[in-house]
């Protein structure tokens, strides 16, 4: 199996392509053929040694990913084999395979593509943490969104206004203002509605 491995903690050129064993999933987990993976700021900590300190060289970064389901671990019934998903965490993910907990996997709508759900996994959650958990949003709150078209900036723009509230947005260009004035039009009120009941729609 190819994967990606941190060779060193250092800059990027210590990203090297590797050959090793494929993964087999334990009880309770399953074995992804991998799509696309994300690339999230969090990696470049893993890469530099500031988080993930308990490992040490060489190692397989990643956290978040989309793709099939391709085997089974014993006692894992929510899942069945060719099924899309994506996920969040699942350490390992810069590979063709991974293994992760079943519970950790989200089914795929066929309507979104494998890099847009390997995208929005992380960027979705903290968004959804920061609009539900963190603060719940309530019609009418004003709220400051720091870096608004960003991955974190433009979802947490859009479930503000789905929550009823209202945005200021940081930029730093007209261009980015721009981006930031779309996200913020929110002109799905159904949506709005359905976000409010369940406490968390789909990114």
């Amino acid at each position: 199996m190819q994967s990606i491995r941190v060779e060193a903690h250092a800059g990027p050129e210590q990203l090297k392509l590797h050959d090793g064993p494929f993964p087999t999933p334990g009880p309770g987990e399953a074995l992804v053929q991998v799509s696309a993976a994300g690339v999230n700021f969090m990696d470049t900590g893993v890469r530099t040694g500031r988080l993930w300190r308990h490992l040490m060289p060489a190692f397989v970064p990643g956290v978040e990913g989309a793709g099939r389901v391709i085997a089974l671990g014993e006692g894992v019934e929510t899942l069945h084999a060719g099924q899309r998903v994506a996920w969040v965490y699942a350490p390992g993910s810069y590979a063709e395979q991974v293994v992760a907990r079943a519970d950790a996997l989200v089914p795929v709508p066929d309507a979104i593509d494998d890099q847009t759900a390997a995208g929005l996994m992380m960027e979705g959650a903290t968004a959804h943490h920061f609009a539900t958990g963190f603060y719940a949003v309530k019609p009418g709150d004003l709220a400051l969104v720091h870096a608004a078209t960003g991955g974190v900036g433009l979802m947490l723009t859009q479930m503000i206004k789905l929550l009823g509230g209202r945005v200021i947005a940081r930029v730093s260009t007209e261009g980015n203002a721009q981006i930031a004035r779309a996200a913020s039009r929110s002109r799905h009120r159904r949506k709005r509605r359905q976000f409010r009941e369940r406490g968390s729609a789909a990114y």
